[in-house]
């Protein structure tokens, strides 16, 4: 593998570019259960030889972050991508709403 190529499987990319099927499900799937939208969060990946590591940030600056690597089998699988979206929007939810307050105290 060359350099240049090797470089690139490091890189972190906007995770619609890299797999758009996985970013509109889990968009979907957070605007679904917990009324999180797309523009509340960023979602990056890096692509791997053998599965995608997902970076999910958000909150008020994007300064929260939820990652996972997903090997390849287990993109296929259902209940892996369910618990990670429920990871995500739990976490996403608790920071959404702490933000909330923050701004709210006097």
């Amino acid at each position: 593998m060359s350099n240049k190529t090797k470089k690139s499987q490091n890189q972190v990319r906007s995770l619609i570019s890299v797999s758009p099927k996985l970013y509109r499900y889990i968009t979907s799937e957070l605007e679904k259960r917990y009324h999180i939208h797309s523009y509340d969060l960023q979602a990056g990946a890096i692509t791997k030889e053998n599965g995608i590591h997902i970076f999910v940030r958000f909150g008020e600056h994007y300064n929260h972050e939820k990652d996972q690597f997903l090997t390849n089998e287990m993109l296929e699988d259902e209940k892996v991508l369910e618990t990670f979206v429920e990871e995500v929007g739990e976490a996403c939810k608790q920071v959404m709403i702490d933000d909330y307050f923050n701004k709210m105290a006097p």
